[in-house]
Parts: C-alpha cells; sequence; structure tokens
C-alpha cells in the first residue's frame, strides 16, 4: 500500500471517529446540510481545534519558561522542561489510549474485517500521530527552540527534538500497551466502584498536574525540591528524568556526543517497542467482539421518590460517571488556584480585604455558571430524548435540573473560601455573605443560561452533546450572558461604593439586594417556584 492509500485512510478513520460525535448535533446537520462534502466540513472542526490545542501549547510553553530564561537560572529551566516533558508524556498516554477506545467502541474498523486486503497495521497511529498526538509536541517544542536561541546552545535544540519523538513514541506506546492488557475491560461493562475509583484517579493527577504548574508560575524555583537532579548515574540512564541533565549539562564535545548516543538509543529502543506494540493494537481491534452477550436477569425494586429528589440524584449519578464529566465539574476551581496560591501559599498572615475577595471569587461564578448550564444538559446524552417526551414544559425540567449544580458549586466554594481561611483573617460574617452572595448570583445566571441553551434543543434530538448549542461558540457566548449578569452587578455596587465612599458592609447590603432582585427576576420569569404544584406535584418511579 502506498503512503498517498495510507494517509487517506488514516483520515477516513479520523473523520468517521469524529463523525459519531457530531451526527446528532441539530446545528451540525443544519450547517453540513449546505455543503456537499460532509468529510470536508467535520475535517475543518478537526483542523480548528488541532490549531487551537497548539497555540494553547504553546503560550502554556513559553509562559512557563520565561521566568527562569530572563533570569538565565538554568537549573531551574531544566526542572520546568523536564515537567513540560512529563505532561506530554502523559497526554499522549491518555490520548493514545482514549483513541483506541473510541476506535474500539465504534467498531470504526469493522468494514476492514471482511475485506480480502491487507491493511498496514500502522494506520491507527498515522491517524492519531497526525490529527492528535503530534499537538503535544508543541508543549515542550517552543521552550526548547527558545532556550537553545537565548543561550546559543543548537545542542540544546537537537537533542530536545529527539527526546520530543522519544516521549510521542513512549505515549503511544504505553497507552497502546493498556489497551491491550485491558481493552475488554475498558471498553465493555464496568462496575461502578471501578468508574469511581478509575476518574477519581485521573482527576487527582489533573489537579496535581495543575497545581504543580501553578506554583511554577509564582516561584519557579520551588519545583527545584519538587524534582532534585538525579545523581550519576541515574541521571544519565533513567528514561525521561535523564532529559534534564542530557539537554542542559552535557558540556564539551565528548558529553554532547554521549548525550546525542543515549537519546539516540532510547529512540530507537522506543521505535522498536512501537512496531511490536502498535501490531499488536491493531489486531485487538480487528478481533471479533462478542455481540451478543449472556443477559442476566436481575430483580429490580422499583422504588418511589419525589421528582426533584429525582433529578438531583440522576445528575449527580450521570456527572460523576464519567471522567471528562468530572474534570469539567472541577475545571472552574482550576481558575481561583491563583488565588488560594497567593492567600495561603504566599500571603502574610493578615487581616483580608473582603471586597477585594469577593471580586476575585466573581470569576469562579461566571466560570463555574457558564460550564455547569451547558454540562448539566449535555450529561443528558441519549437520555434528552426521553427527557423531551415526558409531560413537561421547558421550566419544568430546569426547575428539577438546577437543583445539582448549585449543591456541587456550593461544596466547591464553601470549601475554596474555608482553604483561603487559613491565612486570609477576616470575619466570619464576611464569609458568609461572600457565600451567600455567589449562590445568589450562581442560582440566577444558571437558570438563565440552562432555560436558553434548553430551548435550543430540537424535540426531535435522540441524543445532545456539546455541538448541539454551537460547540465553543456556546461557551463564548454563555460566558458572555453571565457576566453581564452576574459583572454587572458587581460593577454597580462597586461604583456606588466608591460614590457614596461606603465601608464594606453596605457594599455587600447593595449587592445582596441587586442579587435577590435579579434571582426573583429569574424565578418568576422562568416559574421557578411551584406556584402550580398541586397540578405538577407527583411521584417518580427511580429503579
Amino acid at each position: 500500500m502506498n503512503t498517498k492509500t495510507l494517509f487517506y485512510l488514516a483520515r477516513r478513520i479520523l473523520i468517521e471517529e469524529r463523525y459519531l460525535a457530531l451526527k446528532n448535533s441539530a446545528s451540525f446537520m443544519a450547517r453540513s446540510s449546505r455543503v456537499r462534502n460532509k468529510g470536508n466540513y467535520i475535517m475543518r472542526y478537526v483542523n480548528i481545534s488541532y490549531g487551537a490545542t497548539s497555540f494553547s501549547f504553546i503560550v502554556f510553553s513559553l509562559i512557563l519558561v520565561a521566568p527562569s530564561l530572563m533570569e538565565h537560572r538554568i537549573y531551574t529551566l531544566s526542572s520546568v522542561v523536564l515537567l513540560l516533558f512529563v505532561y506530554s508524556l502523559f497526554i499522549n498516554i491518555s490520548n493514545s489510549l482514549l483513541f483506541f477506545v473510541s476506535v474500539n467502541i465504534n467498531h470504526i474498523l469493522d468494514p476492514l474485517r471482511i475485506l480480502p486486503v491487507d491493511f498496514p497495521d500502522h494506520v491507527i497511529a498515522v491517524s492519531w500521530f497526525i490529527y492528535t498526538g503530534s499537538s503535544s509536541l508543541f508543549a515542550v517544542l517552543p521552550a526548547i527552540f527558545l532556550a537553545a536561541f537565548l543561550l546559543g546552545d543548537p545542542y540544546i535544540l537537537v537533542i530536545g527534538l529527539i527526546w520530543s519523538i522519544f516521549s510521542v513514541l513512549l505515549g503511544y506506546i504505553i497507552g497502546s500497551s493498556i489497551f491491550v492488557a485491558f481493552g475488554s475491560r475498558i471498553s465493555g461493562k464496568r462496575t461502578r466502584s471501578t468508574n469511581i475509583l478509575r476518574n477519581v484517579g485521573r482527576i487527582v493527577f489533573l489537579v496535581f498536574v495543575f497545581a504543580i504548574f501553578e506554583i511554577i508560575l509564582y516561584n519557579a524555583n520551588i519545583v527545584n525540591g519538587i524534582i532534585p537532579r538525579l545523581p550519576y548515574p541515574y541521571s544519565y540512564f533513567i528514561p525521561i528524568f535523564n532529559i534534564q541533565s542530557t539537554v542542559f549539562f552535557f558540556h564539551g564535545i565528548y558529553m554532547q556526543a554521549t548525550g546525542f548516543i543515549i537519546s539516540m538509543v532510547y529512540t530507537a529502543l522506543a521505535s522498536f517497542a512501537f512496531i511490536y506494540v502498535n501490531r499488536k493494537a491493531f489486531y485487538r481491534l480487528l478481533e471479533p467482539t462478542a455481540r451478543n452477550q449472556s443477559r442476566v436477569k436481575t430483580q429490580m425494586k422499583a422504588e418511589v421518590r419525589s421528582r426533584p429528589f429525582s433529578f438531583f440524584s440522576k445528575d449527580l449519578k450521570i456527572s460523576s460517571r464519567k471522567s471528562q464529566n468530572l474534570v469539567l465539574l472541577i475545571m472552574p476551581l482550576f481558575f481561583v488556584f491563583p488565588t488560594i496560591m497567593s492567600e495561603v501559599l504566599y500571603a502574610p498572615t493578615s487581616k483580608a480585604d473582603p471586597i477585594i475577595l469577593y471580586n476575585a471569587m466573581v470569576a469562579f461564578v461566571i466560570v463555574t455558571s457558564s460550564f455547569y448550564s451547558i454540562l448539566f444538559l449535555v450529561i443528558e446524552g441519549n437520555g434528552i430524548s426521553f427527557i423531551k417526551a415526558l409531560p413537561l414544559d421547558g421550566n419544568s425540567i430546569i426547575r428539577w435540573k438546577i437543583s445539582a449544580p448549585t449543591f456541587i458549586f456550593a461544596v466547591i466554594s464553601i470549601s475554596t473560601l474555608a482553604a483561603i481561611s487559613v491565612k486570609a483573617l477576616m470575619g466570619a460574617a464576611f464569609y458568609i455573605i461572600i457565600i451567600v452572595d455567589m449562590m445568589l448570583y450562581f442560582v440566577s445566571s444558571t437558570v438563565y443560561n440552562m432555560n436558553r441553551l434548553y430551548r435550543k434543543i430540537p424535540d426531535t434530538a435522540d441524543t445532545v452533546n456539546f455541538y448541539s448549542f454551537g460547540g465553543q461558540i456556546a461557551f463564548i457566548t454563555t460566558f458572555a450572558f453571565t457576566g453581564l449578569i452576574v459583572g454587572s452587578a458587581d460593577i454597580f455596587s462597586l461604583f456606588l461604593q466608591d460614590l457614596l465612599r461606603l465601608n464594606a458592609y453596605f457594599f455587600f447590603l447593595i449587592n445582596t439586594v441587586i442579587g435577590i432582585i435579579v434571582l426573583l427576576f429569574m424565578v418568576f420569569r422562568y416559574n421557578i417556584v411551584l406556584l402550580n404544584a398541586d397540578r405538577e406535584s407527583g411521584q417518580s418511579v427511580h429503579q
């Protein structure tokens, strides 16, 4: 098979994989119906996503290495670059595993089983690398290029490129090996406890990595204590960890030649391992799967629950079932990490300004409301057809769905402020007022956003995902509406406080009154209160 055919197959596999995620989107179907070639239309989505991901990696990489480069702290720079390589490695492991699982559970390679043609076993690897894996290089290479340029050492660039290739190969090897070893379990039925442990592990790692990067941004020297330089010979021969020494601390022709040989040997070994593991993973995908599994009859006990509690428990269970949903649940917390870092780790114990703290938390309210408004509709997935079939209007559905995101927001907000209170000394009354105001504006903006987004879902939709609301555009518009609702009240309160020279209590009095007015408007506008409780009261059956 020639190269042209190989790249064509790799492209078609990716198009099929992405199409399965987009085909039930009303906006996608409406837009794609106006184009002749839907494959090209899907590739436009892929290319935009790839470009945005690569650009974010570039910016992230440059921001992390800029402080140590400007001050010529080579040891700190080497530690930061090592963290970037580790981060890139885990990205490749996760992406390759998810790619294999997606191809497997959607049976994308099924047509290849019946064709009397031998297909190259590296077609999956080519598809993954071109459209997914190669983007991780932009998390490392900008730092390598900038370090080589500013330090005037082309050796750093050459060895950095070699290790970058090695990290991509190693990530793919580990990801595909996990699929070969546990593919049936990963793609098949899982127990609830397995899901919880797997998802919690991913989230803990994600939070750990993000915390490390936040620490680097505030004080890059701290990373030297986190990653101590290994002694000889471990600093030469332990993969990944020897990147720090071979890239930045091998000086002279002899040492640089040694570093080049070490990096090339490991990359060659990774190439041989790649050929072996990739073949195993590819033929694992081609193996016929048991479609008709024995059905186990289980006796189910019907449990009568109130409608609010049924929606509440359902949304909590669904939102914690998948790791990507859990990531989105805690994603807003990352935006307040800088506040936590500055107030808890680096700020001296002192009396805090409640208005400044509240203004910092306003961003958290805006981001969380925007994320949750979309997330708690998307998690319905194929169940949206059942929701649409219920004898309830949109206002009634949102009335019962608002409780789960509000509960999660309250837990995260209270935990965050409790962590800040360790060093940010402030009266307990101010912390209570801040929580109350945050809850007022969160509920108000979420009620508005969820009602607005729910009306975008067609009554005939059989599934819902992020593309149902326009993809990235949905986040942008939701951020804008939420910022208008929450930010306007905050700005107006600040304006009156400054104009009338009021103290913090009057600021919160004004802000709280506005919040109550906005909440009451949303409540009556969308009929959140049960004015017709007798007609809509009822019990739902939960199994």
